[in-house]
Parts: structure tokens; sequence; C-alpha cells
């Protein structure tokens, strides 16, 4: 434990920008380990948080030699862009795929592997399809394919309305609904770089519009897969997962089931379980 913790306390912090679709500025950080990385692991965060907020991941990964960089999406964080809004699907795609190949030209010829949250693991998911051939595997932690609190019938009225108002906000998540740790919650209440406000109905549309598509189009994986949801999350329905479970291709599948945790995982009292089967689960592909 004590050679773990004077590895996280010398690890290296780094950060930079570049252009991303439609010219929005898009904000990274990482953190690398003491000695010379032997993987990549780039994070894809969730819906109104930002890349920050994967300390934990961080503080568990690290030590083991990996380094890790997250992006702010655009509209998100330290990123530029209309506070949680988005144009077209194909944008988050595209700074994706930017921000995957810059990191990759720092660590030419180390494994790559992605990992998505909520939000981050459709997008995730969505990427992976399209580029499987860059990445060493995938690892998704409560990704969003169905809403908790969103009726079917709902989700498609709103899909219509954001054709003619995409800037509307008319819904918005319940931040107490997060993790069962206070401290946690009291920390994202408090956070400034974390949007309090509704996302725009052109961003959730866009959310929505892939909830019939991605869990069909996973029985294209190849690619080693990891999944992670908590059964009581209330912000994200884990039948969405459920669904990926029976349809994912990967011939290499892994999923964990936590009883009992909420929806961030990385950030429940019970951590210690999602982050060490992360750890082992990366150490055993890599």
């Amino acid at each position: 434990m004590t050679d773990r913790l004077d590895a996280r306390e010398q690890a290296k912090r780094v950060e930079g920008r570049f252009t991303g679709a439609r010219g929005v500025e898009i904000y990274w950080q990482g953190r690398l380990p003491a000695g010379d990385p032997t993987g990549v692991l780039l994070v894809v965060h969730g819906l109104g948080e930002h890349s920050g907020r994967y300390g934990n991941v961080e503080d568990a990964v690290v030590p083991d030699g990996w380094a890790v960089y997250g992006l702010d999406h655009r509209g998100h964080g330290r990123s530029g862009g209309r506070r949680t809004h988005l144009v077209r699907y194909d944008d988050w795609l595209a700074d994706l795929d930017a921000f995957r190949r810059q990191m990759v030209a720092r660590h030419a010829g180390l494994p790559v592997f992605m990992l998505g949250h909520s939000m981050g693991g459709q997008i995730a998911l969505a990427y992976a399809l399209e580029h499987q051939d860059s990445l060493s595997g995938l690892v998704l932690s409560a990704p969003a394919l169905r809403n908790n609190s969103l009726p079917k019938a709902t989700a498609a009225v709103l899909r219509t309305f954001a054709l003619v108002a995409p800037t509307l906000r008319p819904v918005g998540i319940d931040p107490t609904k997060i993790s069962k740790d206070p401290e946690v919650v009291a920390a994202y209440q408090a956070d400034p770089l974390v949007h309090h406000g509704r996302p725009t109905l052109g961003l959730s549309s866009a959310l929505f519009a892939q909830f019939d598509v991605l869990p069909q189009r996973a029985s294209e994986l190849r690619i080693p897969v990891l999944m992670q949801h908590g059964d009581l999350d209330e912000l994200v329905d884990p039948a969405g997962m459920r669904l990926l479970e029976s349809t994912c291709g990967s011939p290499d599948q892994t999923v964990h089931w936590y009883e009992g945790l909420w929806h961030e995982i990385y950030n429940e009292p019970e951590r210690d379980g999602p982050l060490s089967d992360l750890r082992e689960w990366l150490a055993a592909h890599r």
C-alpha cells in the first residue's frame, strides 16, 4: 500500500487544448506514472460533469503504470461551446478521435483502452464500433442506453421538438442520485465546472436516438469489453446494459453487476470493488 501511495504522489499532471469539430476548443488533462507508462487509458465522462471528476480511477490505475487522459466534451468543463448542447452526434466522435490521436502520439506503441461512463459510455461505445482497430479494449460504466426517468413515448416527443427548438432545456437529472456518499454529492453540487442546469433538447435527443441503435450494433464488437453497473442505478436504467450483454458480439466480454450500488460506481462508498475489478481487467488485457 505504501508503494502505491508513493506512486500516486509521484504521478505527473499534464493538460492541453486542441481545436475540435466546428472550431470548438476542447480541453484535456492527464496523469502519468512516475516511470515509463505501459498502457494508455482514455476516460470519456458523463453528462454535465468533466474529466477532473475521475481522480479515483487515476488513483487506482496510474500506480499500475497507466497513463490516464480525459477530455472535457464540448459544452462541458473547461471546453468551449454552448453548455450541455450538441449540434450533431458526429461532433462528439470527431472530438474523441482527435483526442485519441493526440494522446496516442505521446505514447507510440502502447496499448490504448477507452473507459466511458454514463453518457460517456454511450459515446465510447459508438466510437469503438467505428475504430476497433485503434483500441485494445473498451470499459463501459453504466452506459447510457436507457433512461430511468423518461418514458419512451416522452423521449420520442422531445426528439420531435428538438428539430424546431434544439436549445430548449426541459428536463435534467437529479444530482442526489449519483452516489450514496453525501460527500460526493456535496462536492458535485459545489463544483463550478459541473453544469448544474438542464441539457438542451439537441443533446438529449442525440442521446435518445442511440438507445435503439447501439445495443443492436454492438453485435459488431470484437475487441475485449468490460461492463460495470450498479443494480440500484436510478439515473441510467440497468436494462440498457442487460440488453447490451445479450447483443454484444465480443468473444472477450466481462460483466460485473454491483448489488446496492448507485450510478457512479467509482464514487460509491463501496468503490474499492469496482475499481479493483477495473484494475484486474486492465492488467489482464494490457
